[in-house]
């Protein structure tokens, strides 16, 4: 019997593609990781203010002013995440979500990334996190 021949490893070219897959892997990781920290940042920022509208009243324009705060303490500036379909930077009033209801008001935020990973290959990330605040009036 010749169970040598039979028996054989990995080739050095199968090696290869299994490492560099894993490579790729870690380095979109590494592209992509900053943005989705900042997304969470971002999330908990709104999921405070949500839940000091919830002991006052706050407009549209005091939501914004403290949004922008928050994100200034976490050193996250409106132009580094607004892009339109386009591309092009958008406003404010297109970047925070703030809409009064009977009820409640649903506050939030949603807006876009492009983040650049080989050449001109880009991915767009898209992120939107609301939550709906009963505001003390309408307790």
């Amino acid at each position: 019997m010749k169970l040598g021949n039979s028996q054989r490893g990995r080739s050095i070219l199968i090696t290869i593609i299994v490492v560099g897959l894993f490579a790729y892997t870690i380095f979109i990781g590494i592209k992509l990781a900053p943005e989705y920290m900042q997304f969470y940042s971002i999330k908990s920022s709104i999921d405070g203010l949500a839940q000091e509208m919830g002991s006052r009243e706050i407009n549209k324009s005091q939501f914004e002013d403290l949004m922008g705060r928050r994100l200034g303490i976490n050193y996250i500036d409106l132009s580094d995440l607004s892009m339109s379909n386009n591309g092009c930077p958008c406003s404010k009033e297109s970047v925070y979500i703030y809409n009064k209801q009977k009820t409640d008001v649903q506050v939030g935020i949603k807006y876009q990334k492009l983040v650049p990973l080989i050449a001109n290959v880009d991915v767009v990330l898209k992120f939107e996190h609301t939550k709906t605040v009963v505001p003390p009036s309408l307790k």
